[in-house]
């Protein structure tokens, strides 16, 4: 049998009008990149590139391939693109740091007892003061018409806020001069979040001006946002308590059982800022494309209600055990991933797809595209299908990808912590409220999903849905 000798990386499909030097420079979307690359797939296949002047990107849109690259003894987890810009504003966070950075497992190995089932019990209780407060903003809101994004936004910060730090923010209407220092900082982390983004899917020229232009406004942001974290740390420092019942106490009062020592103050605030950044902001995206979803869709909210009121109550174990809603978080996930893909480099001279990767060259896995990939999920695969997680139907897709929360040990430290907030969320949206869209919302829908942007992350574009009380 005759083996063909893999191609050269020149070789792979890419957009049509490819140009000299400028390379598919004509074909780019900076506004929304990876849709675009969703889309190209389609076309393209399941491995190829994105040639923009010497920068050269390698697309994996295949399940199968996906799959290949994350196997740990030829693949490396690699930080890229807007992740990569963060690193530089929290250079030691558990997301941003290098995998050989002593303090990445330091820090990991201190806080993983925060994610335990145990301490998953303690922080129920501050999810459900957020779910009282939420119901109660809900209540008061004009004509029942709730800002998606906004309440969302804020609900999620409080979690982290409370469940994780001890210190409610105030911005659900518990506490409102808190509320203004807290909205100031939201403000600054939605304008860093879209400048990470912008940097990486600028236009050359364009953008180093655009970048010089924004630095500015951004050391000022940025400089805000560290500071209001520290204050944070000084605060707690400053109660006396020693608890280590929250993360912060984690970080604050235990000590690495590896080395015996303590995390630097320069390194929880990395962890702090990286918990607030990137906790709420990807549960808020999960969160918001559900409510669409269900305000969509009468029959399944009262679907949901059904399960949710056999469970009878609203311990830990009840919503832990609120399938419905977590195979409809699943689906979500696997259709509008917060995290659109995810970079792995190869740790030595691979072929993927038929294609020579050298040692040292990363490959964008699209998740985007992977989890919507026809040839495991079946034809259907881009239809809003929450049944398909039930566990008999889960089996008949053996060879899917998902990986909403990444691969490996860098995969999310917080994916229970986030799959419990949102379940308890929006059972007890659903448990208290019918939900509508506005008449005319529809026309949102473009190609049967959700008009999303992406500043990093992807979210649904800020819509409102009509709550009517049970």
């Amino acid at each position: 049998m005759t083996r063909t000798a893999p191609l050269p990386l020149e070789k792979l499909p890419h957009a049509p009008g490819r140009l000299p030097i400028l390379g598919d420079l004509a074909s780019v979307d900076r506004v929304r990149p990876t849709q675009h690359e969703l889309a190209l797939s389609r076309s393209l296949g399941p491995i190829f590139g994105r040639k923009i002047l010497s920068s050269h990107v390698i697309v994996v849109a295949g399940a199968a391939l996906a799959t290949e690259a994350c196997d740990e003894t030829y693949w490396a987890r690699c930080l890229a693109g807007p992740g990569e810009v963060l690193r530089g504003i929290v250079p030691t966070g558990l997301f941003t740091a290098k995998s050989r950075d002593p303090l990445w497992g330091k820090a990991h190995r201190i806080l993983s007892p925060g994610f335990t089932q145990a301490s998953m019990r303690t922080y129920h209780q501050a999810m459900t003061t957020v779910a009282d407060d939420l119901e109660a903003a809900w209540d008061h809101a004009p004509g029942g018409r709730i800002d998606v994004h906004a309440s969302m936004t804020a609900a999620t910060l409080e979690v982290i806020a409370r469940a994780g730090f001890g210190k409610p923010f105030g911005l659900l209407g518990a506490a409102p001069a808190q509320a203004v220092e807290a909205q100031w900082f939201v403000d600054a982390l939605a304008r860093i979040l879209r400048w990470a983004s912008d940097q990486t899917n600028d236009l050359p020229v364009v953008g180093a001006i655009r970048t010089r232009l924004q630095a500015p406004r951004m050391r000022r942001d940025i400089g805000a946002a560290r500071a209001y974290v520290q204050g944070l740390i000084t605060e707690r420092r400053a109660s006396g308590r020693t608890d280590a019942e929250d993360l912060l106490g984690l970080m604050l009062t235990s000590l690495d059982p590896e080395t015996g020592e303590a995390l630097p103050d320069n390194n929880i605030a990395d962890q702090v800022l990286t918990f607030l950044v990137a906790g709420h902001e990807t549960t808020a995206a999960l969160l918001e494309a559900a409510l669409y979803y269900l305000a969509a869709d009468p029959v399944l909210q009262q679907r949901l209600r059904a399960g949710i009121e056999a469970r009878g109550g609203w311990g830990y174990d009840e919503v832990a055990g609120m399938r419905d809603i977590r195979n409809l978080l699943h689906e979500v996930l696997r259709l509008h991933p917060p995290v659109p893909g995810l970079f792995r480099v190869a740790r030595e001279d691979r072929v993927l797809g038929g294609y020579r990767i050298p040692k040292g060259h990363a490959v964008f896995l699209l998740s985007l595209a992977a989890q919507r990939d026809p040839l495991v999920w079946g034809e259907d695969a881009d239809r809003f299908d929450p049944d398909r997680f039930e566990a008999t139907r889960r089996r008949s897709y053996p060879d899917a990808w998902f990986k909403p929360f990444g691969s490996g040990p860098r995969a999310c430290i917080g994916m229970a912590f986030a799959l419990h907030e949102a379940t308890l969320l929006l059972a007890r949206i659903l448990h208290s409220y019918f939900l509508a869209l506005p008449v005319g919302a529809a026309a949102r829908d473009v190609g049967g999903g959700l008009r999303l942007y992406e500043r990093g992350s992807l979210r649904p574009e800020p819509f409102e849905l009509i709550a009517r009380r049970r």
